[in-house]
C-alpha cells in the first residue's frame, strides 16, 4: 500500500501504533509548512456511539488539532426523516404513558404512515405530524450522496471568524496569560472596558459583557462560570479575506463534504451522538448532554450551543445554525446539530465576518 492507501480509515485502524507514527511524520514532512511549529503529537483514543478511532492529537502553532484518516467512499447526506428518533419526542407525548403501552422506541419509515393518523384533527401544520417532521428533516439536510474524503489534520475547536487566540484575561486580578507581545497594545484599552469609572448608582447595574469586539484589534468571550475572557486578535475580514490569509499560512476551509465527515464520520445516524434529544434533568439526560458536548469520535469538540454558524470553504454554505428565541417545536431546536443540517444563511460576497456570529475551523488537507 502506498501512503494515501495507508491513511484510508479502513487501513489506518489496523496499523500499530508504531507504524501509525511513522506514517504521521511523513505526513507531517510533506504536508506543514515548515513555518507551522510541531509543538506536540500525542496517540489518543477516540470513542462515540461504539465508534473508535486511535489517533493523534496534535499541537501546532500553540493549537490543537487531531490526525483524521481518509474515506474513499463514505456515505453522507440523509433522507430518511424521521427514521431513528423517538416519536413520543418529537410529538411532545408522555413518555410513561408510552412505555406502559410498550409503542415503539424509536421511528421506522413504516411507523410514521401509520403514526400520523392520530394528527389528522389537530392540524394542518407540518410539525405536528410524523409525516411533516420527516418531510422537514428532509428538506434541511443534505442530499444523499457517497463523496471521497482526504485524510486531514483538522483544527480541534473552531474559532471566532477572523481571530487567533492569544490567551486568558483573569478579571479579578487583571492580569493576562498568553502571547504578551500582542496583548501589550491593546491592554489600556481593554482594561478601560472592563474596568470603568462609575458612580454608585451605574455600579449596581454594570455587569461584565458577553463579548467585547474592538475591530481589527481584539475580540474577548467570557467563559461562562468563570472569572474568565478568551483573548484573540481580530481581523475584519470578509470570507475570501479570511481564505487568503488562511492560505498564507498553510491552511484551508473544511468544504461542506468535508465538514459533514470530521462531525458525524459518515454514519447513518442523523445526530453523532444517537437518537436522544430530549435532555431530561435526570441522569439518563446528563450522559446524553456529555455526549453532544464531549468529543467526537475523531475527537473534534462541535459547538452545541446554537449561538452562531460555523464556515466551510464556500460562502454560499454554512453549517450549524445562529437560533432565534422563537423555535418553539423539537425538531426545529435539535436539528442544527445534526451532522447533515445546512443552513439556509450564506456568507454575502462583501460580508464582513462577525465573530459572535461565525466560526472557522482550519485545515490541512493531505491530497496528492
Amino acid at each position: 500500500m502506498d501512503l494515501f492507501e495507508q491513511i484510508e480509515w479502513a487501513n489506518w485502524k489496523n496499523l500499530k501504533d508504531t507504524e501509525k507514527e511513522a506514517l504521521l511524520h511523513q505526513l507531517l514532512m510533506y504536508f506543514v509548512p515548515p513555518t507551522i511549529e510541531i509543538n506536540s503529537m500525542e496517540l489518543v483514543n477516540f470513542e462515540l456511539y461504539g465508534i473508535k478511532c486511535r489517533t493523534f492529537e496534535l499541537e501546532l502553532d500553540g493549537e490543537l488539532f487531531v490526525f483524521i484518516p481518509g474515506n474513499k467512499e463514505t456515505i453522507l447526506g440523509w433522507d430518511l426523516g424521521a427514521e431513528g428518533l423517538r416519536p413520543h419526542e418529537l410529538l411532545g407525548f408522555d413518555a410513561a404513558h408510552f412505555a406502559k403501552n410498550t409503542f415503539k422506541t424509536t421511528l421506522t419509515n413504516e411507523a410514521i404512515d401509520s403514526v400520523a393518523q392520530w394528527n389528522e384533527k389537530e392540524s394542518t401544520d407540518e410539525l405536528t405530524s410524523l409525516e411533516g417532521i420527516s418531510a422537514y428533516i428532509n428538506k434541511h439536510t443534505t442530499d444523499l450522496r457517497k463523496v471521497k474524503i482526504p485524510a486531514m489534520i483538522v483544527q480541534k475547536y473552531a474559532l471566532p471568524a477572523g481571530t487567533e487566540f492569544l490567551g486568558i484575561f483573569d478579571t479579578v486580578t487583571g492580569t493576562f496569560e498568553g502571547e504578551i507581545e500582542q496583548y501589550v497594545p491593546y491592554e489600556k484599552e481593554i482594561c478601560e472596558t472592563f474596568f470603568p469609572r462609575l458612580s454608585a448608582a451605574e455600579s449596581l447595574s454594570w455587569s461584565f459583557p458577553k463579548t467585547v469586539l474592538i475591530k481589527n484589534k481584539v475580540y474577548l468571550e467570557f467563559l461562562p462560570e468563570s472569572d474568565y475572557y478568551f483573548v484573540y486578535s481580530h481581523s475584519d475580514w470578509t470570507h475570501d479575506e479570511l481564505k487568503h490569509a488562511l492560505k498564507r499560512e498553510g491552511f484551508d476551509l473544511l468544504s461542506e463534504d468535508q465538514w459533514e465527515y470530521v462531525v458525524g464520520g459518515g454514519t447513518r445516524r442523523l445526530f453523532r451522538w444517537g437518537n436522544e434529544l430530549l435532555l431530561q434533568e435526570n441522569e439518563s439526560g446528563r450522559q446524553i448532554k456529555n455526549k453532544m458536548d464531549g468529543a467526537n469520535m475523531f475527537g473534534l469538540m462541535i459547538p452545541t450551543e446554537k449561538n452562531r454558524f460555523e464556515l466551510t470553504d464556500d460562502r454560499t454554505i454554512v453549517k450549524l445554525m445562529k437560533q432565534s428565541k422563537d423555535k418553539t417545536h423539537l425538531i426545529e431546536k435539535m436539528l442544527p446539530l445534526s451532522s447533515y443540517f445546512r443552513s439556509s444563511n450564506p456568507v454575502s460576497l462583501n460580508q464582513k465576518l462577525d465573530p459572535n456570529d461565525y466560526l472557522y475551523r482550519k485545515v490541512i488537507k493531505v491530497e496528492g
